[in-house]
């Protein structure tokens, strides 16, 4: 069996279909026609599959002998932003883009699913394809199709994969152990007491006191926590207010909290949540904290991890092992709690001068030249843990 020689035969067919998504993309919790077209993709292939929840499709392969099982998953939903590079597959769905990778990890998914498929008779054992909705919101997909996992028994193992603008193609990344950060959605609410510009004595304003809480909480990491244990507190949303002359009744802010050690969420909200009511009580006004969304950070299997730094190594990929887990964060946490697993990142840098090289920015461009290798590795990886 040629690996290589197999996964080369889909090299078209991925970059299409990854094409397909770019153009079209969804998101979180719409995943509808992105969702429906795997759907299509896995029927045209022969491989049964199930919707589980919200839109999230498994797809199964079952090979010639029973085996141990494999789950590949791969996340399909997009970002609301506005995609500013010109091509001829750029979003045409205005404010939506794939922003992250998704499309991508689809694709690559699906062009494995068409390898896996003509090597029924080769192997043993069951891969489970997972197609994963609402990564970006933490929007419960994993908790659905760990569920659906668990009621066919569970699986051995679980992989997947992240782009990365920062590394070159043919290069891949991987950690052992802790490997991205846990992540939580945080709104503040001060509640004060509406009234005219001319008179802040017959109001109560909301946005002083909001200010003043944001300026407090972002010292949470440097004035009363363990400096041995990354954290980030970052205020990214504060909204209040109609006119210029109108003292707004409420000011709400929003934000995420990064962590990697069990307990540290629930202090740290403990935390805010106090500093908030003291700064608000003061002012006269009220201050409410509420956790929105959030995912536990991602936990390296070693052993997991050491066969995929062999797979990557035995391909003749550059294999970058970082010193440090990033800060940035996955519901795929969620997975390597319930099995044995590695989260790992593959790069595609474009050299196109106005390329940003950083997710979630409008100017994300990948070089398509990095998405077959990522093929080849789920690939590889299934036969040498399943043959």
């Amino acid at each position: 069996m040629n690996i290589h020689e197999l996964v080369k035969k889909q090299e078209k067919y991925l970059i299409d279909i990854r094409r397909y998504f770019h153009r079209h993309p969804e998101l979180s919790l719409q995943e509808e026609q992105t969702s429906l077209r795997i759907q299509q993709e896995l029927a045209s292939m022969g491989i049964p599959y199930e919707v589980v929840g919200h839109r999230n499709v498994v797809g199964r392969i079952d090979f010639a002998k029973p085996g141990k099982t494999l789950a590949i998953r791969a996340d399909i939903d997009a970002l609301p932003m506005q995609e500013e590079i010109e091509s001829d597959f750029k979003s045409e769905v205005p404010g939506v883009m794939h922003a992250c990778g998704h499309d991508v990890h689809a694709a690559t998914l699906l062009a494995a699913a068409a390898c896996f498929a003509e090597m029924k008779e080769e192997l043993s054992g069951t891969i489970y394809l997972c197609f994963q909705v609402a990564e970006e919101i933490s929007g419960g997909g994993p908790q659905e199709i760990i569920e659906y996992l668990n009621s066919k028994g569970g699986v051995d193992e679980v992989i997947a994969n992240h782009m990365t603008p920062a590394l070159d193609p043919y290069t891949a990344s991987a950690i052992s152990g802790p490997a991205n950060a846990g992540n939580c959605q945080w709104r503040i609410t001060v509640r004060g007491r509406g009234g005219h510009g001319s008179r802040p004595d017959l109001s109560i304003d909301p946005i002083r006191p909001a200010a003043e809480i944001l300026q407090k909480i972002v010292t949470i990491p440097s004035n009363y926590h363990d400096p041995f244990h990354p954290l980030v507190v970052s205020p990214c949303m504060i909204h209040s207010g109609t006119a210029y002359n109108i003292i707004p009744d409420e000011c709400v802010m929003e934000g995420n909290i990064r962590y990697f050690h069990k307990g540290e969420l629930e202090e740290v909200l403990a935390q805010m949540d106090t500093i908030a009511k003291a700064i608000a009580s003061a002012s006269g006004a009220e201050a409410k904290t509420e956790m929105i969304a959030g995912c536990v950070p991602v936990e390296n299997t070693p052993e997991v991890t050491e066969k995929v730094y062999r797979v990557m190594e035995e391909m003749g990929l550059k294999v970058v092992k970082p010193e440090f887990p990033g800060m940035g964060s996955d519901d795929f946490g969620y997975f390597t709690q319930a099995y044995p697993g590695c989260y790992f990142n593959f790069g595609a840098s474009s050299d196109r001068p106005e390329a940003a090289h950083v997710l979630h920015n409008t100017k994300l461009f990948y070089d398509e030249r990095g998405f077959l290798p990522i093929t080849e590795f789920f690939v590889r990886y299934a036969v040498d843990f399943l043959k």
